[in-house]
């Protein structure tokens, strides 16, 4: 989703006294989810070392954004620690926290914990660089969305579930109902104050409210239990000792039983933090007025990770909340993210007995609002789908994907989840390609070409034609459909003398459906049947694509079409030549078309004299859409098309193609709107035009000849709309 734009006041007049202002407003808003991150990310080691974690958070604030707001050179580039990666930087030290040598001597192996956990987040920071470099910062956002929903949906649950026992005192032994009352007053009133004033800093608000409240309860009623404190935290910031603990014999033997899980811990930190930040970044370009550069993002944020790394604090990402928070107080550039960076570094080393002094219960009520706003807005959407009453393959096969990952993510962790929804996807995207292609099986006779033919040829097309078969095709021709297609070609119905595969709707062809297509031509031939293929031209992508991977290399090709319409053309017109019926130049005495059907050998001579000869030569056009029309023609040799557009040699949609005795132009010359298409001629063809003037002085002249002539129009007109009725009508059908 896109952040909303900013006012044009905030873009243009960013002096030094709004971006320092506005940085600083943006971490102090912030700074209670920072906090909680911070004891969220150390919780597993107890409440003793919990505190911890606030220096490391703070640590991961100030020296991380230090570094990437330095990197973001002109670039508002501000970062931080976030929930997701957060719970993943957990979940490691859950594990490490199960380290006999950990549980026998805490206060001991408390530096190769830091160390290793420091590891990971610096090796996270490398493998972004490498992906900096490598130029794959779009590549984050491939992630299949049901995936990516399941994921944001565990994060939420297992933010939520980590808050219970804080809210319910269940933590420290037995149930507080007071405790619980005022972390979801705090919550309550953050989502009330989001509410009536979205820009208003909520969670700074309530965190000060939130406090007041709790020292009020407890100077009114001193035995009300209400949880513990943040508790001791040490003063300024983490230091670089990473490198001294990879030394020391016990740190190296520590990190050597958990290597696999710090590697994989960084891997999952690496992508999902890049996927985070990208995709935040890509959300503020509308905020921001300029394009994001994913690249130069996931390298600034992979050398901010490997310095936080070094001095053992936690994973950062671009954080989008803070950056829309210091947009709105004002800050814009690189200096509002160096401003927001130092506020951090200030509250690290002046304010720790300050920060020591916050109830847990407080900000579980603050997390409790970020792990409803982290659900996915595109998962309730699915959800209010489903409500509605839509039961389609897609929707149930997003949410069960979504689903999976978001039980196996709260159950076994992310790692686990993101990879098994990866997989799930995969299968149902193979499965999906792998259906069939065929859309649509007809005949010819059902849906015959826009050649309108002579009457003799069109009688005896219209039995003729159910030898022409037609297969429409949709998808993607590879691997994994190639064969079904062939199955359902091979062997074509009795009596079927062509067929003809629709390949409009075939996104891409691999070479092995190029080599299925090869094969099929040749076996249908084996058998009397020949191939042909609509939607395939030497310059088009199909076209182009068959003949690289070794097929079809012989030119010209009398089986490839721009379009079915052509395709089946050319089909009728080999079962005329086949019969003896396709006229090498077809021509039709004037008197015996259309429009002298009923007419006298004297009314005949008389309006032949009102119809001079012209010839077009081929590929001239007759007229273009949009000309003013000057009288209607009737062809006498040769076929003209009429087609979509002013330029002829292009691919454009065929209205008709008209034969010998037929006319056109009536309908533009009786309603005065202009020509509704362009017409070209196919070959040599030779025509005659009888023009307006020319029909209103035979209504003057010759009335029962005029009359006569009129009724022939209406006729054909008739004839012409029973056709387009029936060619539309396939239209819609395919």
């Amino acid at each position: 989703m896109q952040s909303p734009p900013i006012p044009a006041a905030h873009r243009s007049t960013a002096t030094w006294t709004s971006e320092l202002l506005g940085g600083a407003t943006g971490a102090l808003v912030m700074l209670a989810v920072v906090v909680t991150l911070g004891l969220l990310a150390y919780a597993p080691l107890g409440l003793a070392v919990a505190p911890q974690g606030v220096t490391a958070a703070l640590t991961t604030a100030a020296v991380g954004g230090l570094v990437f707001a330095l990197l973001g050179r002109h670039q508002m580039q501000l970062s931080g620690p976030s929930s997701a990666t957060t719970l993943i930087f957990a979940g490691l030290v859950v594990q490490l926290a199960a380290d006999p040598q950990w549980r026998a001597s805490p206060a001991t192996m408390l530096g190769p914990l830091l160390a290793a956990t420091g590891l990971a987040v610096a090796l996270s920071g490398l493998l972004q660089i490498g992906m900096a470099l490598l130029r794959l910062g779009r590549l984050a956002q491939y992630v299949p969305q049901p995936v990516l929903a399941g994921f944001m949906n565990g994060v939420s649950l297992l933010i939520l579930l980590a808050q219970l026992p804080v809210l319910t005192g269940l933590g420290s032994g037995s149930f507080q109902p007071a405790t619980l009352a005022l972390g979801l007053a705090t919550a309550a009133g953050i989502w009330a104050l989001g509410r009536r004033w979205p820009r208003a800093p909520a969670q700074l608000i309530c965190l000060g409210l939130g406090v007041g409240l709790f020292a009020l309860l407890h100077s009114l009623w001193p035995g009300l239990v209400l949880g513990p404190l943040v508790g001791p935290v040490s003063q300024g910031l983490s230091l670089p000792d990473l490198p001294w603990q990879l030394l020391a014999p016990d740190g190296a033997g520590f990190l050597a039983r958990h290597a696999g899980a710090v590697l994989t811990t960084a891997v999952v930190l690496a992508l999902i933090g890049s996927l985070e930040s990208v995709l935040g970044a890509l959300a503020l370009e509308r905020a921001l007025g300029e394009r994001a550069r994913p690249d130069a993002v996931l390298l600034g944020l992979g050398v901010s990770n490997l310095v936080v790394g070094l001095c053992g604090g936690m994973p950062s990402v671009l954080l989008r909340a803070r950056a829309i928070a210091t947009l709105q107080a004002g800050g814009r550039g690189q200096r509002a993210a160096l401003a927001g960076a130092l506020t951090f570094l200030a509250v690290a080393l002046f304010l720790g007995p300050v920060v020591a002094r916050l109830p847990l219960v407080v900000l579980a009520g603050i997390m409790l609002t970020v792990a409803v706003s982290l659900s996915d807005r595109w998962t309730q959407q699915l959800i209010g789908q489903w409500r509605s009453g839509e039961r389609s393959a897609d929707l149930w096969q997003s949410l069960a994907i979504m689903a999976l990952v978001c039980a196996i993510t709260v159950w076994q962790g992310f790692t686990l989840g993101v990879a098994a929804g990866c997989v799930v996807a995969l299968a149902v995207f193979v499965r999906n390609m792998t259906r069939s292609l065929v859309q649509a099986r007809y005949t010819a006779e059902a849906s015959p070409s826009r050649r309108m033919w002579p009457p003799a040829q069109e009688l005896f097309l219209h039995t003729a034609r159910r030898q022409i078969q037609v297969l429409q095709l949709e998808g993607a021709l590879f691997f994994g459909s190639a064969e079904g297609v062939a199955q359902a070609a091979d062997p074509p119905p009795p009596g079927a003398r062509w067929l003809v595969l629709d390949l409009r709707g075939v996104g891409m062809i691999d070479a092995t459906g190029a080599m299925m297509l090869q094969r099929l031509s040749l076996a249908l031939a084996d058998g009397g049947v020949q191939l042909l293929l609509a939607g395939v031209t030497p310059t088009n992508a199909h076209g182009r694509r068959l003949r690289a991977v070794g097929c079809f290399r012989t030119h010209p090709r009398d089986d490839w079409f721009a379009d079915v319409d052509r395709a089946v053309e050319a089909a009728e017109q080999r079962l005329l030549a086949a019969a003896g019926l396709a006229d090498a130049d077809p021509r039709l005495p004037l008197a015996q078309s259309l429009l002298f059907q009923g007419l006298t050998a004297t009314q005949a001579a008389v309006l032949a004299a009102h119809m001079p000869q012209r010839v077009l030569a081929p590929g001239e056009v007759l007229f273009r859409q949009g000309d003013a029309a000057d009288g209607l023609v009737v062809l006498t040799r040769g076929a003209i098309t009429v087609v979509a557009g002013h330029t002829p040699g292009q691919d454009h949609q065929r209205f008709a193609s008209l034969s010998a005795g037929m006319m056109l132009g009536e309908t533009a010359m009786l309603d005065g709107a202009g020509r509704s298409g362009t017409a070209i001629a196919d070959g040599v063809v030779e025509l005659h035009q009888l023009s307006l003037a020319a029909l209103e002085g035979l209504r003057a002249e010759q009335p029962v000849l005029a009359a006569q002539v009129h009724r022939n129009i209406a006729l054909h007109l008739s004839q012409r709309l029973r056709r387009s009725t029936q060619l539309r009508a396939r239209d819609v059908a395919g």
